[in-house]
């Protein structure tokens, strides 16, 4: 027989095969051992051996069975799109134009573009709070030479025992910029004055310049008591005192020390008693508002 009719013969053979006995007999003329190819290709040898068997409910989803044809193809040296072509006719399915290579980079380049985003906002997140810690821990962030003025219509809140915000309250700031005082010269002219049967109000700023408004029986004085200053205040019958500050104050009454709770802006009065009561932001404000 000549070799051209062996040719044709084999051909026609190849023909009538299922893809999956072309595979198996390519590979046993070869002599590999399906676990060699699985090796060498990185392939699960289950679905080798499925595809090889024509067992098609064995085999995996349709976009990795056109990986495994491929693979399989180009490893034995067989045409693969006529491979995949013959498949889908076995199984009566048309063969999809897409080609898993496709799908692998699709999915590959979905998941580059979510994860860097991701990672850069977390890094700036993680400096922005790093950053911020250490200008708090420094003292870099200070407000000691700061004035109110009406302009100031943005300050935020935190306040526990006040309900009402004043953002856009210009009344509690005066109209012109206020002048801060040599605070040693203040204590020393208050200490001229008799004390005898008078209340006694001190305050002691410690970290931070605090802004501060007091009532004496009355009588108002407002301005900035500046970092590491005191100031002491007397009445014969109570204290209003309202301060922007508050977490950096510490207050003694008649020489002994009394808590004033709140972190921000705070309002409370002070009699006899010795026990601040808390001011409402807007109580304040409408008791007051003709002298702030």
């Amino acid at each position: 027989m000549s070799e051209n009719n062996e040719t044709d013969l084999n051909a026609t053979d190849l023909s009538r095969d299922r893809v999956g006995d072309i595979l198996r007999k390519e590979r046993i003329t070869r002599r590999i051992t399906v676990e060699t190819i699985a090796k060498d290709l990185k392939l699960n040898v289950k679905y080798i051996k499925a595809l090889e068997a024509s067992e098609y409910e064995a085999l995996p989803a349709d976009p990795y069975v056109r990986v495994y044809l491929r693979s399989l193809a180009k490893y034995l040296s067989l045409d693969s799109e006529e491979i995949l072509k013959k498949f889908y006719m076995e199984r009566g399915m048309s063969i999809e134009k897409e080609t898993a290579s496709k799908i692998s980079v699709s999915m590959k380049e979905k998941e580059e573009t979510k994860s860097p985003m991701l990672i850069t906002v977390l890094i700036l997140i993680a400096l922005l709070a790093g950053f911020s810690f250490l200008a708090n821990k420094k003292g870099w962030i200070s407000t000691t030479d700061y004035f109110f003025t009406e302009s100031d219509t943005t300050l935020q809140i935190t306040q526990d025992n006040l309900t009402d915000s004043l953002a856009d309250d210009d009344s509690m700031f005066s109209e012109t910029p206020l002048q801060q005082t040599d605070s040693s010269s203040a204590l020393l002219a208050d200490t001229m004055v008799d004390t005898t049967g008078l209340l006694s109000l001190q305050l002691d700023v410690i970290s931070d310049s605090a802004w501060v408004q007091v009532f004496s029986d009355g009588t108002s004085w407002k301005n900035i008591i500046a970092k590491n200053q005191s100031r002491i205040f007397t009445a014969k019958d109570s204290f209003n005192v309202h301060v922007g500050n508050n977490s950096t104050v510490k207050y003694s009454f008649k020489g002994k020390p009394i808590t004033v709770r709140g972190t921000g802006i705070v309002a409370f009065k002070l009699d006899k008693t010795g026990k601040p009561i808390i001011w409402t932001l807007s109580k304040w404000n409408s008791v007051f508002k003709e002298r702030l």
